[in-house]
């Protein structure tokens, strides 16, 4: 595995931020191997990109590091493993053993979010080439940050110069898990199944520690993290395109009901960022939209059974479920004349920072009588719907729109349907989250019998959360204040982590093992969108910060 030659290595000042050029190198090498972690229920697409190989390197990286590492694959190791993943899922577990008696546990994921076809062009180097820019002084590439840089890089290159020292107040285990984008069910959620089988104290547990640091986060202590469900819902066989926008509106009233779940965790993003309380809170954000006229695409124009313009796809950007996509494409049928209309009729709807892009050229949008545009939005993190301008909900408001005003057709039978990222507050339950759900399912089912959606178990997780006054977040805020030079602030996170596997969890003494994240996506690095980057400075403050939290660990009074 090499570098591809026109990916430079950045200026030694630069390698000196990030924690030197064997830092560099180990993180252009992971964005270049590709772990595309892609699960899509609703139409039976999934991929475990490259899982195996990344294993294999990160263990070998780790040994050329002197320290002792191992594969552990969920498949073959967990619980009905063999029933629950039909490919590997293989963690890598790191030690490095100072003959202390407590052990330390730094957790990070090696998958990533997809880089949809519709998002190539929004790139400006190839998004699996780890490319530096001296322009912006940044690291660009799918994973950059998320969590290649900032965990699987921060944690080995810590453990790396730990290695080196004498000493030590604990043992440390670094485990880099695969699966983490999706929920987390053959990563950090299976690793966890397995111990909770075993006693608090045993040494066979794998989550064996007094503390675990999670280098998954921003440059800020986070004392909780999120919750999530990815929900799959639509209308059963085909339907009337009126009954799914009345189906997608109704899920979108939801979101009223999800900001009245309120954390005591104070928002990093409250005033100045755009989050709309100065607590986090729920979201219900819908991320994707598939609806196709039931005959297909290549239905002829004048297919519809009115002479309005019909409806013949409507699709967001986007392959992830905790995927913002910049734009919806709508295409429809009918008579030219009647297609300009519809236009006209909908420009008139929207409303800054949202516009209307006519596609022109070969295929349906050149051909007589279709007509394609694109809602045009800004993409971004779903677990941070206030970081971004989502487009889904104008595309179903624009659709509504123009059956009311009579210049579309919604009596067309379509197939299809939506996905909602659903987040709770860190000290919500799941299992609570979703029944508020389903509440609200069953009346919108009553006017809709056919309505339907799928939340399974492996796709949500409860949040996490500690008290802001937890020694050790006073220990890690104490911490990091030393390696930044300044004032950080202990905040929740609005993004789903695998803190949220480690609820139940207990040290070997019987607590409650407290999880603490940190990391270096700052407000440029595009979380799961295009142009995801990094800044070489925060990935050197993470692995110090690392650093200075293990080797001045002291047990709480």
């Amino acid at each position: 595995m090499t570098a591809a030659p026109n990916a430079p290595t950045p200026p030694a000042d630069v390698l000196a931020k990030m924690g030197g050029k064997e830092a560099f190198e180990l993180l252009r090498d992971l964005v270049a191997i590709d772990t595309t972690n892609l699960e899509d229920p609703a139409h039976h697409r999934e991929e475990k990109r490259h899982y195996s190989e990344a294993a294999k390197f990160l263990a070998s990286r780790a040994g050329a590091y002197g320290l002792k590492a191992r594969v552990w694959d969920a498949r073959e190791h967990a619980p009905h493993g063999q029933e629950k993943f039909h490919s590997p899922r293989p963690s890598v577990i790191v030690d490095l053993e100072a003959g202390a008696e407590p052990t330390l546990l730094v957790l990070a994921h090696y998958d990533v979010v997809p880089v949809p076809e519709e998002q190539l062009s929004r790139w400006q180097s190839p998004p699996h080439e780890l490319t530096y820019r001296p322009s912006v002084g940044r690291l660009f590439g799918r994973g950059s940050n998320d969590d290649l840089g900032s965990g699987v890089v921060g944690g080995l290159m810590a453990l790396r110069e730990l290695a080196q020292r004498k000493d030590l107040p604990a043992n440390v285990r670094l485990i880099l898990c695969p699966d983490e984008e999706t929920g987390g069910a053959g990563g950090i959620e299976a690793v966890a199944e397995h111990d909770h089988a075993l006693p608090p104290d045993s040494r066979e547990r794998l989550l064996r520690g007094e503390l675990a640091l999670i280098p998954d986060g921003a440059p800020y202590v986070a004392a909780g993290c999120s919750g999530v469900a990815f929900i799959d819902f639509g209308i059963e066989g085909a339907s009337a395109l009126e009954d799914h926008l009345s189906l997608g509106d109704g899920v979108l009233g939801f979101e009223s009901t999800a900001r009245s779940w309120v954390s005591r965790l104070p928002s990093p993003d409250y005033p100045d960022h755009g989050a709309p309380d100065p607590q986090i809170t729920g979201r219900a954000t819908l991320t994707k939209m598939d609806l196709e006229e039931e005959s297909g695409v290549g239905t002829p124009p004048g297919g519809s059974r009115s002479d309005l313009p019909h409806l013949l796809r409507a699709h967001a950007e986007s392959d992830a479920a905790n995927q913002i996509a910049e734009s919806v494409t709508l295409t429809f049928g009918g008579s030219p004349a009647k297609v300009d209309a519809l236009l006209a009729a909908l420009e008139k709807h929207v409303v800054e920072p949202f516009r209307l892009v006519e596609l022109k050229g070969p295929g349906d949008a050149g051909q007589v009588g279709r007509m394609s545009l694109r809602v045009v939005g800004r993409a971004g993190h779903a677990g941070y719907p206030h970081k971004a301008a989502n487009p889904v909900p104008v595309a179903v408001g624009l659709l509504r729109a123009a059956a009311q005003e009579g210049t579309l057709d919604a009596s067309v039978r379509c197939v299809g349907g939506f996905t909602l990222d659903l987040r709770a507050p860190p000290e919500m339950e799941a299992s609570d989250v979703l029944a508020l759900f389903d509440n609200r399912f069953r009346l919108l089912r009553s006017e809709l019998p056919r309505a339907q959606y799928q939340a399974p178990e492996e796709r949500r997780r409860s949040g996490y959360a500690l008290d802001i006054s937890h020694p050790a977040i006073l220990s890690v805020r104490k911490a990091f204040e030393e390696v930044a030079g300044g004032s950080v602030g202990v905040f929740g996170e609005y993004g789903g982590t695998d803190a949220s596997a480690l609820r139940g969890m207990t040290t070997p003494g019987g607590k409650p093992l407290p999880a603490i994240v940190v990391g270096s996506m700052d407000r440029d690095a595009r979380i799961h969108d295009a142009e995801e980057s990094a800044d070489p400075r925060l990935l050197g403050v993470v692995q110090r910060l690392l650093v200075r939290c293990i080797e001045t660990w002291k047990p709480a009074a």
